[in-house]
């Protein structure tokens, strides 16, 4: 799996988090200050705090002060929510699970196109995100952050197998930093 090093943002392959000891090492001197800086570097530029994989030094950030949270409160700012605590009003009037699956309801209700949300699947207890003209769409945003995550991702995955069901697959990278569901999403338009 290609990621992007913690610290020096360069992309490699590996199941590590950083693309070399030097820099593992280096993650963890980084400064309270230099940390607060980089918070709100990131909050000027794109408007919002960084998500904890969009941060190169969480690491060194939980460690200064205890926890990303606290990290977010010190640069002056809100934490973002408990997962799935809050909920957003897409454009629409459908209630939203996150941020992500807004975005993506948003979308769809921009370019006039037909959707459900939250969707069951046909013979089980799963839902989907969004369903449109019989094709499912569904937002995998915690992929490799949880490990009980990941194996509903693959039980969800052989249904769809089973099944035969067309489904659109969304990941972070699709969304941020930048929205390419233009692209993604471009054959159901």
């Amino acid at each position: 799996m290609r990621k992007k090093c913690q610290f020096c943002g360069e992309e490699f392959i590996s199941r590590e988090k950083y693309c070399s000891k030097e820099c593992k090492g280096k993650d963890q001197v980084v400064s309270k200050e230099e940390i607060n800086r980089q918070i709100r570097d990131f909050y000027r530029k794109k408007g919002r705090i960084p998500l904890k994989r969009e941060f190169n030094h969480y690491n060194a950030a939980r460690n200064r002060f205890g926890s990303w949270n606290n990290a977010i409160k010190m640069a002056g700012y809100n934490p973002n929510p408990v997962m799935f605590a809050k909920k957003y009003l897409a454009n629409d009037g459908h209630q939203c699970d996150s941020l992500a699956e807004k975005i993506i309801d948003d979308w769809l209700y921009a370019r006039r196109i037909p959707h459900e949300i939250h969707v069951p699947y046909q013979r089980n207890n799963m839902t989907a995100d969004f369903r449109v003209n019989g094709i499912f769409i569904e937002f995998f945003g915690l992929r490799g952050e949880l490990r009980s995550y990941d194996r509903l991702v693959k039980v969800k995955k052989l249904m769809w197998k089973e099944n035969k069901l067309e489904v659109i697959q969304i990941y972070p990278h699709h969304l941020f930093p930048k929205n390419k569901l233009d692209k993604v999403l471009k054959w159901i338009v």
